[in-house]
């Protein structure tokens, strides 16, 4: 199924009304689609419109139909991929791009929050600032760690992300790839030498 014809199998979700949780839409939303991705990875559309992306333990519920052309920065300057490029692509593409923004988005404004100090008295928080600089910075990190990602091989990206971002063993990372623990101690650390090169995929 196309991202097209998949927006024309389910309903509109209604601007401005609430988003439903991850928890609620699981429990009581009807199935339209779904694809899983890699062992954690998982993307669902349900009939009301939404999408729920799901990685490890995180999640994140978005409207399917705002979600037309991608944009994204390069080595240079910034892309884009036009709407009508993923209408006729395989639904799930196009909003696992989106479903991986959100969660990056809900990971930099929880590190955010640890950031200030909730003991800290009104005076204090009041000299606190978020300038564009910052929010800038923030994007162009995201990007970075997108960018240094894409060259792994794809077992190496799965390792990585296994170990660095859903803190799993390499014990249960072996199990996973089916192989030895110090087969995927080799996997990491051959990652982490390309990542720092910077050298392009093979």
């Amino acid at each position: 199924m196309t991202l097209q014809e998949l927006k024309q199998s389910v309903e509109i979700a209604a601007p401005g009304r609430k988003i439903p949780t991850a928890k609620s839409i699981r429990e009581s939303g009807v199935v339209v689609a779904k694809e899983k991705l890699d062992s954690d990875t998982e993307i669902t559309a349900y009939r009301n419109g939404y999408a729920l992306y799901s990685v490890c333990s995180a999640a994140t519920v978005f409207p399917i139909h705002p979600c037309g052309g991608y944009m994204y920065s390069g080595r240079q300057d910034v892309c884009s991929i036009g709407e009508d490029m993923f209408d006729r692509e395989a639904w799930y593409l196009r909003l696992a791009l989106e479903g991986e923004d959100r969660l990056a988005h809900n990971r930099e404004m929880k590190e955010r929050k640890k950031s200030v100090s909730y003991s800290a008295s009104a005076e204090e928080l009041e000299d606190v600032e978020y300038t564009d600089d910052v929010m800038l910075d923030q994007m162009v990190l995201k990007e970075t760690v997108a960018e240094v990602l894409s060259i792994l091989t794809g077992r190496q990206r799965k390792a990585i992300i296994q170990f660095y971002l859903c803190q799993k063993t390499q014990g249960q990372i072996a199990e996973e790839l089916d192989v030895t623990a110090p087969a995927v101690s080799q996997l990491i650390s051959r990652a982490v030498r390309r990542m720092r090169r910077g050298e392009a995929r093979v």
